[in-house]
């Protein structure tokens, strides 16, 4: 890490003394991830208008950086700056390291990338406050401070479910909150919404997840330094909805399409051809219409009823899942794109090397594992606080065997410190970090204040965390913008019958 000598030797030392504790502590508390390192000084508050002076130096990436911190100067301060670009010795070691020092009328950003330029107008946004003594904004203000900042992860990912009860603009939110808290992936899940043009029969009626809106978030997520990661359940979850509701996207309506299932409906029958070519249909549809990215996340969870039905019952079953699995792997392959999957129907139930840890797999998953690519990222989802050896076994054992592994915590606050931490000392890929059906109240608070800090390393700095919340939810809102009354804030009503907590 840069010293603090180094941190100032741009500009020279701020010559005020530190904020005193209260007011740095209240300060502090508006930063979502917490920066590495942070002073914040006792001085004249830096205004952020037009007498401004930014300076900005990039490593890499350099005109994007600038075209960028012009636009959002103007979008979020309500003015585009003289910025002027500039060498120093700024050495980051990491993607997406940023260095901001602001004293008097100058501020200066220093960043690795485009994507540290990024990072550090979002800390600005989020530290500057509106100018005092009118009733409309008149401009923001910040304090004399040294930030030096960087992730603990490449890879910090955000999973986020579309059901039909979501609107395109709560979607869009989701994305612009997990890129505001400094995550660069998203991972798109359809649940019976996404509207095929080849297998129409996959959506729910009215369904808003068509493929022009799919463009439109991925033309957004570009924008916002986010990649969009579609996902297509190819094994378990074939029914599109949640177990608990009982639901069927397809049979529900069409139950003359029930072959293409396992009897009970919840897994894909995989030794039916035709079942497998509708997948291959879907995973290349949704491929395209998502800009052709780098990742595809096939899941493959829970497959709780698999190989029940007449044919796969009496076949060698663990062949035609790696066969099938292997193949769709071809077809991404052939795109240029690395299959996401997660990791549970892998791993034998029962094994006790995995006792406490989720693994749901036959007697056969170790035959399907070994049967498998090893450029696959395993997915390996853990929700629970840490053991008390804090030891992860299904996440070594995976990265053992070669694959690229991600930890995909959950909710609960210890298993996301024990991830992140796990994720630091062995050597694994980063975080996918899950939300599911509680993008909504106090859950929705928790998940993305959690995945932010994780993901960055960083513990929070405490303090007005609800309001903290709010008003970030709000500044995204903002970009939007948002102006419907159930799509502010993070309930839909208000009135308690509507926004029970969904545990």
């Amino acid at each position: 890490m840069i010293t603090m000598a180094l941190f100032c030797s741009v500009h020279g030392m701020l010559l005020a003394a530190p904020l005193n504790e209260r007011e740095s502590r209240i300060i502090k508390s508006r930063l979502v991830p917490s920066p590495q390192k942070i002073m914040l000084m006792d001085g004249a508050d830096v205004v952020l208008d037009k007498s401004l002076r930014v300076t900005l130096a990039c490593a890499k990436d350099e005109a994007l950086a600038a075209e960028q911190s012009r636009k959002s100067f103007k979008e979020w301060f309500g003015f585009t700056p003289d910025l002027k670009l500039i060498k120093s010795g700024y050495v980051a070691e990491k993607a997406d390291a940023y260095r901001i020092t602001a004293s008097k009328s100058l501020l200066t950003i220093e960043a690795a990338d485009a994507g540290g330029a990024r990072n550090a107008l979002r800390t600005l946004r989020q530290i500057a406050e509106p100018m005092r003594g009118t009733s409309e904004l008149k401009g923001y203000f910040v304090p004399e401070m040294e930030i030096d900042d960087a992730p603990a992860m490449v890879f910090r990912g955000f999973h986020i479910c579309w059901f039909p009860e979501n609107t395109p603009v709560q979607i869009e939110q989701y994305i612009r909150m997990a890129a505001y808290y400094k995550m660069n992936v998203v991972v798109l899940e359809p649940w019976g919404t996404f509207v095929s043009k080849k297998h129409p029969e996959l959506a729910w009626p009215n369904s808003t997840m068509t493929v022009r809106e799919i463009r439109r978030l991925v033309k957004i997520a570009n924008e916002i330094g986010v990649t969009l990661v579609p996902q297509f359940n190819l094994f378990g979850h074939a029914s599109g909805s949640r177990e608990s509701c009982g639901k069927h996207v397809v049979t529900d309506r069409h139950p003359e399409l029930q072959p293409l299932f396992e009897p009970l409906g919840w897994t894909w029958c995989l030794s039916n051809p035709d079942a497998t070519s509708l997948i291959e249909d879907v995973v290349v549809e949704l491929h395209e219409a998502f800009g052709r990215p780098l990742y595809f996340h096939a899941g493959c969870d829970e497959a709780r009823d698999m190989g029940t039905c007449a044919v796969c019952r009496r076949c060698d079953y663990a062949a035609v899942v790696t066969n099938f699995l292997s193949h769709i792997h071809g077809v991404l392959a052939a795109r240029d794109c690395r299959m996401m999957i997660w990791h549970d129907m892998l791993i034998k139930s029962g094994d006790p090397r995995w006792k406490g840890f989720y693994a749901h797999g036959s007697d056969q998953a170790e035959t399907m594992l070994e049967g498998l690519p090893r450029d696959m990222i395993i997915c390996d989802w853990y929700y629970g606080a840490p053991n008390k050896e804090e030891s992860w076994p299904t996440m070594r054992y995976f990265k053992e065997l070669g694959f690229s592994v991600l930890a995909c915590p959950w909710e609960n606050l210890e298993g996301y410190r024990g991830l992140s931490k796990a994720v630091r000392s062995e050597g694994l890929d980063g975080m996918l970090c899950t939300a599911w059906h509680h993008l909504y109240g106090q859950s929705m608070l928790q998940i993305y204040f959690r995945a932010a800090h994780a993901t960055w390393g960083t513990p929070p700095m405490g303090g007005y965390e609800n309001l903290v919340f709010s008003q970030h939810l709000r500044q995204v809102g903002w970009d939007i913008p948002v102006k419907n009354y159930e799509e502010t804030g993070y309930y839909i009503n208000q009135l308690p019958a509507k926004n029970h907590s969904p545990r």
